[in-house]
């Protein structure tokens, strides 16, 4: 009978010794919140979530109890939810211990060159769970850091970016037809949907921006397959579909009012030789450009891009590219091209020989191209 009982008090201690139920607790670190949550669900497997500047959801994870430290079996193993999510974070987890006294758990762990102990208490079944971070049942990843792109619609440029800052909280800017601005928007994931919480509620700042624009927020959804959030907006009579991509920092895309548009031409004589040249702007991405004179040039469809208030021809340092060929063969360096929204005009510098040469071009309005005969190659050969 003494044994019997002896070894049912034995149980019993280990059973008090051991963690159970939902902890849960956050602490600020550098002025980010870091909320965590272990849920154990049973004497072998436990729930681990993570969230804030850390983003963690994994769900039967196998630990092995100690004397007060909680061991996770697989956290060394490529493949294991917590060791893929924790090296993804760029976080190592050093211990978790258990105080039976005060029944809460301990998790220390290191992000960067900071050390961070998160205490967790235990919640009560009115309370537990505390937090959600468990991934929809059609995804594999969530959204996370900055996705912008834009579209051009009816000649009008639309940029738009979305900072995501937690699984709760994103940033959301557009410019140009439409203009918006707004921090901390909540929102959650409802399946591959990002759904924007106060959407339809008066004095929130999307809602608000939106309905003085005219435009009818119809959804948000993520590609976790490419990590791209699409933005599909209502705006008069027509429907956008704005399809970010991932750009890895937060920054704003919003970079001029107005971008370049039309014909923009103009001349410059150096050394007794004019020089002329004429830039037709076709699209975001495409214009033609032409240069006569001592330089002979004519390409069109060249690919460009803004980038502030430069005009980057895309390809011009690839052989086979038309203004690339062009102008190594009259040999020029294409230095830059800016556009000054002010005054709607481009300014093109170019080096050849020894002279750095720079051409104002003004909005002329016209849609033909400067027509380039070969006879003049002839001039820019003789003159070298």
């Amino acid at each position: 009978m003494f044994l019997r009982a002896a070894a049912l008090l034995s149980v019993l201690a280990t059973a008090l010794a051991n963690p159970s139920g939902v902890y849960t607790g956050s602490k600020t670190v550098l002025g980010e919140t870091i909320n965590a949550q272990i849920s154990v669900t049973s004497e072998s497997l436990l729930d681990l979530q993570i969230s804030g500047v850390i983003d963690l959801a994994c769900t039967d994870e196998a630990y092995t109890m100690g004397a007060t430290e909680i061991t996770l079996d697989h956290i060394d193993e490529a493949g294991d939810c917590a060791h893929d999510a924790l090296e993804q974070n760029n976080v190592k987890l050093e211990k978790t211990v258990y105080d039976e006294s005060a029944d809460t758990l301990t998790v220390s762990v290191k992000y960067s060159v900071l050390s961070i102990d998160l205490v967790l208490s235990k919640a009560s079944a009115f309370d537990a769970p505390v937090i959600k971070v468990a991934l929809p049942a059609s995804l594999s990843t969530t959204p996370s850091g900055a996705y912008s792109g834009s579209k051009s619609v009816l000649g009008e440029t639309i940029n738009a970016l979305v900072s995501v800052n937690s699984d709760t909280s994103m940033d959301l800017t557009i410019s140009g037809v439409i203009e918006l601005s707004c921090a901390d928007e909540a929102y959650h994931l409802d399946g591959s949907d990002v759904v924007v919480d106060n959407i339809d509620q008066d004095g929130d700042c999307a809602h608000d921006a939106l309905a003085e624009n005219g435009v009818t927020l119809k959804s948000v959804s993520y590609d976790d397959a490419n990590d791209e959030i699409t933005v599909s907006v209502k705006y008069s009579v027509l429907s956008i579909d704005l399809v970010l991509s991932k750009n890895g920092e937060y920054r704003t895309v919003i970079t001029l009012a107005d971008a370049p548009h039309g014909s923009y031409t103009g001349s410059k004589t150096v050394l007794g030789q004019k020089i002329e040249t004429h830039i037709k702007v076709n699209s975001e991405t495409s214009m033609d450009l032409a240069i006569s004179g001592v330089i002979s040039l004519s390409c069109t469809d060249e690919s460009y891009h803004l980038d502030g208030s430069e005009v980057v021809v895309d390809n011009l340092d690839v052989d086979g590219d038309c203004a690339h060929d062009a102008l190594d063969e009259n040999g020029v360096t294409f230095k830059s091209a800016t556009y000054d929204e002010s005054k709607d005009e481009v300014t093109v510098t170019v080096k050849y020989s020894v002279m750095t040469i720079d051409m104002v071009l003004t909005q002329d309005g016209q849609a033909e191209i400067v027509k380039v005969s070969k006879s003049l190659r002839g001039s820019a050969k003789a003159l070298a």
